[in-house]
């Protein structure tokens, strides 16, 4: 402690250094006596009030840190912080990206239900429910029968696909199958994003068609328009519609286990992970502030902190502690983490506000206000 004050430049008394000398030089002597140890005690005194919060115990602990010997207890929780940090900043990095992801998958599955439903309707409007068989009229030729005209040719691909009262009025046929191609196309996209998330949530969701994915043929007829479209658009447009419903109700379970899972993780689960690594970064701070100053000691593991930390995030998830602020929770979480007075503080001014509030119940309630 005498080498830290005059390597800092601390001015202290020649007594004071004197004294610890001379009881050192009489402890190596073992010559120490009753007023040797008190005049040192004196010293020590007036030592540890000038350079407080340094202590001999820190300064042990500096020099062998300094001297890099193996097994210091100050490098094994140093170690222990930094290992803390990445575990907790890594499942946060990871929970965070599979949610930002889930959700992303979960907007364009909204989007493209919308899409199909508007579809669905619109072309419903436009074909009409089919007939009860799917029979086109026979309007092929024989193989040595002189082609017939290009609009021959077009009235009876239309009679095909809307039969004997062609396309619905002020609508090509161009624009219905384009409508039936889009409905089609988004269908697929939301059974494959539907089938993606459903891995999010381990496959709890049951798969429609699911003893049909392995056969191609089967697969392309059930999500595909038949080649050519040789067949009343009615009728094709009602095979797909039942197909749909079953990829809807397959999209809207998923999301809703999306929602429930992944819900109660943001809520529960990420508040409190943000809370350990804010605790972490303050504590890897402190402990470099700690060495760099000379004042830290190995026994302080802060491991009440990480408890402390959690409890914080948990209330941070639970409640909305931060009504009429724009910050985030998980925001809020760290910084709860980071500095756990802050938390202190509002459970403090929690607790002030009910008692005003138990006050002046009671003042209101008292028999002199009664009365009047």
């Amino acid at each position: 402690m005498l080498g830290y004050v005059a390597e800092l430049g601390i001015a202290v008394d020649d007594s004071v250094r004197n004294n610890v000398l001379k009881a050192r030089s009489a402890f190596n002597a073992n010559a120490m006596t009753e007023e040797l140890a008190a005049n040192l005690l004196s010293a020590l005194t007036v030592l540890a009030a000038r350079v407080r919060p340094v202590t001999v115990e820190s300064l042990k602990a500096w020099a062998k840190s300094s001297a890099k010997s193996k097994g210091d207890g100050d490098r094994r929780i140093a170690v222990f912080y930094t290992v803390a940090a990445l575990i907790v900043g890594l499942l946060v990095l990871f929970i965070s990206l599979i949610t930002f992801v889930s959700s992303r998958v979960s907007d364009s599955i909204k989007t493209d239900v919308d899409n199909a439903n508007a579809l669905a309707a619109k072309l419903a409007l436009q074909l009409g429910p089919p007939p009860e068989t799917n029979q086109a009229p026979d309007v092929a030729s024989s193989p040595t029968a002189t082609p017939p005209p290009a609009a021959a040719t077009s009235d009876a691909a239309e009679l095909i696909w809307f039969g004997s009262n062609g396309p619905p009025r002020g609508v090509s046929s161009k624009d219905v199958i384009t409508d039936l191609q889009k409905f089609a196309a988004t269908m697929r996209n939301i059974d494959s994003n539907s089938r993606q998330l459903n891995h999010f949530v381990f496959n709890a969701a049951y798969v429609p068609f699911g003893n049909l994915r392995t056969n191609w043929s089967a697969m392309k007829q059930k999500f595909e328009l038949t080649a050519g479209l040789p067949v009343l658009l009615s009728r094709e447009y009602t095979d797909k519609i039942q197909v749909y419903q079953e990829i809807r109700n397959f999209a809207n379970t998923v999301q809703e286990l999306i929602s429930v899972y992944y819900g109660a993780i943001a809520t529960c689960v990420l508040p409190v992970l943000y809370a350990l690594l804010g605790a972490a970064a303050y504590l890897l701070r402190l402990y470099d502030d700690q060495m760099r100053n000379r004042t830290f000691i190995p026994t302080d593991k802060h491991v009440a902190r990480f408890l402390i930390a959690g409890i914080g995030g948990l209330v941070v998830g639970q409640f909305n502690v931060t009504p009429g602020v724009a910050i985030s929770p998980f925001a809020v979480a760290f910084l709860v983490g980071y500095a756990v007075d802050l938390f202190f503080a509002f459970l403090d001014g929690l607790l002030q506000m009910f008692k005003r509030a138990s006050d002046n119940k009671n003042l209101l309630n008292s028999p002199s206000n009664t009365e009047r």
